[in-house]
């Protein structure tokens, strides 16, 4: 125990953290040390799940999540030689659901100034109008009973007077003002289960977010920023997906189809145990395989694939409404790591229909496209280490928040209303 540094002391407890990446195949964890705005990677924990632990992305069985969860971390940990008590966990799943609101209405006084009571009224109306729809999504979804919606994560990613962006409203003059938050639902079960995994493993939750919505924050260049872009991060059971649309995070989706489907495949039609079929398909990833077997692996993934992006372009003409898309596409996550996804992703027919002005352009991201981040460890190094990665620069972010007027005001709003 004696080579464990424990954070006793005040700043170095809030200066470390951990980064829980619970995945359908894999538990991924980071531990990480604040340098100012940025982060250094001290140590990576990989630990694979239990088949039956996951199911459409969330957690179906809680001891065996617990299980992974914990090598993952004494792995991290102990390439750290250091144990933080503070974790941000990701929540993902096909009935994780996360959408921007907005709301303008014209000033009774507009030569008053803005104040502080003025900004938390509009975003109680926000937050309540922003509820009744994800729990308008998850019962169209779920036909059987309700799903009581609880609210994961929130942030403001715009404020306007008289159309006038501005850092904050409070002290502005003017008659029209507008505010847009972006906030992540997910059913209350899935949430519980979430904390409990983090309860177990003797943790403090500093924050939950959704996988998309920190993946293209995280990830998000000045083109990004400017022209938009479609984050994908194929997991093992799951897809998700996130649009950046007009500087912002837009929208959010999941859908219950992964790299697990393409390993079922490959074992039911070439006879082999699962094991040995994903062996198979990382080895036909990195192009070790022969060429036969190589040749036989890429024709039947090219299937699997073509509903994959089927499933892909609903998520795309669901987060549209009716509007362009951005023509950048950035993919992330193991299930990109197959050479026949972006060969299908670059032909023109899965995106017929959809509101593209130009044909979309599609890359792989890296952990050097995540901002604010840097690994000292040397164990992250590939498309599938950047959702742990993107988890890490949204911790970061959240201690700057802090210190943000608006954002203040938005704590004490979703306190007061107990979400």
């Amino acid at each position: 125990m004696s080579k464990f540094k424990f954070l006793k002391r005040k700043e170095e407890y809030y200066r470390h953290f951990t980064a829980l990446d619970i995945g359908t195949d894999m538990v991924k964890v980071l531990v990480v040390r604040r340098e100012g705005l940025d982060g250094v990677v001290l140590g990576v924990g990989r630990e694979p799940q239990h088949p039956n632990a996951m199911g459409g992305g969330a957690i179906a069985d809680i001891n065996a999540v617990i299980d992974a969860s914990n090598r993952a971390l004494e792995a991290a940990e102990d390439m750290a030689g250091t144990v933080p008590g503070q974790v941000v966990v990701g929540i993902a799943g096909e009935l994780v659901k996360g959408f921007s609101s907005s709301i303008a209405y014209p000033r009774e006084h507009p030569e008053t100034k803005v104040r502080e009571a003025e900004l938390r009224n509009m975003l109680q109306l926000v937050e309540k109008r922003a509820l009744r729809e994800a729990q308008h999504l998850l019962e169209l979804e779920r036909s059987y009973g309700e799903l009581e919606a609880r609210l994961v994560h929130s942030a403001i990613t715009g404020v306007r007077m008289d159309g006038y962006p501005v850092t904050t409203p409070i002290g502005f003059t003017g008659k029209n003002l507008e505010v847009t938050v972006f906030n992540t639902f997910a059913p209350m079960t899935q949430i519980g289960a979430v904390e409990t995994v983090i309860r177990e493993l003797d943790l403090e939750l500093a924050a939950a977010v959704a996988q998309p919505y920190a993946l293209a924050r995280a990830c998000a260049g000045e083109e990004a920023w400017e022209q938009g872009g479609i984050f994908v991060d194929v997991g093992g059971g799951t897809t998700d997906v996130a649009l950046l649309r007009d500087g912002g995070v837009e929208g959010t989706r999941m859908f219950n189809l992964g790299g697990r489907a393409f390993t079922r495949r490959i074992a039911l039609a070439m006879g082999l145990s699962y094991e040995e079929a994903e062996a198979r398909k990382l080895r036909h990833s990195e192009g070790l395989l022969p060429p036969d077997q190589d040749e036989q692996v890429s024709q039947l993934l090219a299937a699997d694939v073509e509903v994959l992006l089927q499933g892909l372009a609903l998520c795309l003409k669901e987060l549209a409404r009716g509007e362009r898309l951005p023509t950048n596409l950035y993919f992330c996550g193991g299930g990109s790591l197959l050479p026949e996804l972006l060969a299908e992703v670059k032909s023109k027919s899965w995106s017929e229909g959809l509101p593209f002005p130009r044909e979309p352009q599609a890359r792989l991201l890296g952990p050097d496209d995540v901002r604010s981040l840097s690994d000292q460890s040397g164990q992250l190094v590939t498309a599938q280490d950047v959702g742990p990665m993107g988890l890490a620069n949204h911790a970061l972010r959240v201690e700057a928040e802090e210190r943000d007027i608006v954002n203040s005001v938005m704590r004490g709003v979703l306190k007061a209303m107990k979400v």
